[in-house]
């Protein structure tokens, strides 16, 4: 929402409110779960050797200190984040629930890869329920989409210059709820949503610049990867389109 001051019966926006939001939205190095290989859970989920190259790369995209850095709790964004964190040692660092939609209740004890989970990712997107939940440690749709409209609003609350470090497909549920605004999170949204992320990719280690101005209005550029070398650009498959991957996002 817009505040306003009055002066002599005069409204102008509120200092901080007139200042433009410049965030930075990366998505995690190539994770070892996007690599093909076996992991157990979300959370057991690092960066591959390429991730780890291509997390050393984001840094040399950065030419200002940022006001602020966040990464999920996950530990591929945090991974991603390092060097970044050494290079601006006295930006403070927040952890925000921005983490990947998790929605498969996978065994704890037993390694699994894409192939191995494809059937049950294809059962979940065919039911297409936004409220169903796979089990423990799983959430709903509806509930990823609360988390993105919750971090949607904190981004907004933000002065200066932010790098945020999150997840492929949760940079898709931003985007989408960004520019189709949906009011109700229904199976048919849900099938939009699942419809519109097919229709492009996120690559590892990409920048997404995100500007809000005074009246709330979003201004989105494309997909940065210019500063990764074309042989570690090249070897960035997209895995964010879970249906068609084979794999719930990661």
């Amino acid at each position: 929402m817009i505040k306003y001051e009055y002066i002599d019966n005069i409204k102008i926006l509120n200092k901080r409110e007139y200042q433009k939001v410049s965030i930075w939205i990366i998505r995690h190095a190539q994770s070892r779960s996007n690599a093909g290989l076996a992991t157990i859970g979300p959370h057991d989920n690092g960066l591959s050797e390429l991730g780890y190259q291509q997390s050393q790369c984001i840094p040399t995209a950065v030419k200002q200190s940022p006001d602020l850095i966040v990464t999920s709790p996950y530990l591929r964004t945090q991974l991603t984040a390092q060097p970044l964190i050494e290079q601006f040692p006295n930006t403070p660092i927040e952890v925000w629930q921005i983490q990947e939609f998790t929605y498969l209740t996978l065994p704890l004890d037993q390694p699994t890869t894409l192939l191995m989970r494809r059937p049950l990712t294809k059962a979940y997107w065919e039911r297409c329920d936004p409220n169903y939940i796979d089990g423990p440690n799983a959430e709903s749709f509806g509930q990823l989409m609360a988390r993105v409209r919750t971090a949607l609003n904190q981004l907004q609350q933000q002065s200066g210059f932010a790098i945020v470090f999150t997840h492929g497909f949760f940079i898709k549920a931003m985007l989408w709820q960004i520019l189709a605004a949906p009011t109700v999170i229904d199976a048919v949204a849900m099938r939009r949503m699942q419809e519109f992320s097919r229709g492009f990719r996120v690559p590892n280690a990409s920048i997404l610049k995100l500007e809000f101005e005074p009246e709330g209005i979003p201004y989105l550029s494309s997909f940065i990867t210019n500063h990764l070398p074309v042989e570690l650009e090249s070897a960035t498959p997209d895995t964010t389109v879970a249906i068609d991957a084979g794999d719930q996002p990661s």
